[in-house]
């Protein structure tokens, strides 16, 4: 027998076991497992101009020493004479003079290698980052895809081997401070014509201020 269609029982709806088999796919909106996260994208903001400029400055300061005694080309030959003669002078803290006398003169030749690849090296990681620094903001705006994860990944190595050579330097500039005998860094009426504020506790002192900063700077990024 044929049967008539009732539009009354076809147009009820499906049941609710059969619609969750079934979801409904939105267009645009891919399904199954979402895929991995974008990489962090470069940060626009502005730098901090007075850090930048320090870490450039200090960095410069750095690298016209090393490439001086690599320049000069007798550096490591001519530091061991140079360091018994302020030994000798009887200027030096006591400690400071035998740690001279005992380790640092009888290794005079490896010393004074290490002392000049050092000042060098440091300098050109501080200038670079400071580089990376000021740059980051454009970066952030023209760089996409693999360009800005190279310069991200550039970025943070270069934080951190900047933050190695301020540690470097500033141990440098502590020992230069030694070296020149502890002068006072206050008043001194006697040298009205000069500063009384020594070279190396100056380095030291900046290697300190970037080393603090960059450290807050990456406990705030977390």
């Amino acid at each position: 027998m044929i049967t008539q269609p009732q539009p009354h029982l076809e147009a009820r709806p499906a049941p609710a076991e059969v619609q969750q088999r079934h979801p409904l796919h939105l267009p645009g909106r891919r399904c199954g497992r979402p895929g991995p996260q974008e990489s962090r994208a470069i940060d626009t903001h502005l730098p901090n101009m007075a850090l930048a400029g320090l870490q450039l400055l200090l960095g410069y300061e750095w690298l016209l020493a090393g490439g001086d005694k690599l320049l000069l080309g007798k550096f490591p030959a001519q530091l061991g004479g140079m360091l018994l003669t302020l030994v000798g002078g009887g200027h030096l803290v006591g400690f400071f003079s035998a740690l001279l006398q005992g380790l640092v003169a009888p290794n005079a030749l490896l010393f004074g290698y290490l002392i000049e690849l050092g000042e060098t090296l440091a300098g050109l990681g501080l200038i670079a980052a400071g580089l990376v620094a000021l740059l980051r903001p454009l970066a952030g705006r023209s760089l996409r895809g693999r360009s800005a994860s190279v310069f991200l990944f550039g970025d943070r190595l270069l934080g951190r081997l900047a933050l190695v050579a301020a540690l470097g330097a500033g141990l440098l500039g502590v020992s230069y401070f030694f070296l020149d005998g502890l002068p006072a860094p206050w008043f001194i009426p006697s040298i009205a014509f000069g500063g009384s504020i020594d070279n190396g506790l100056f380095l030291a002192l900046a290697s300190v201020i970037l080393v603090v900063s960059q450290l807050l700077q990456w406990r705030q990024s977390r």
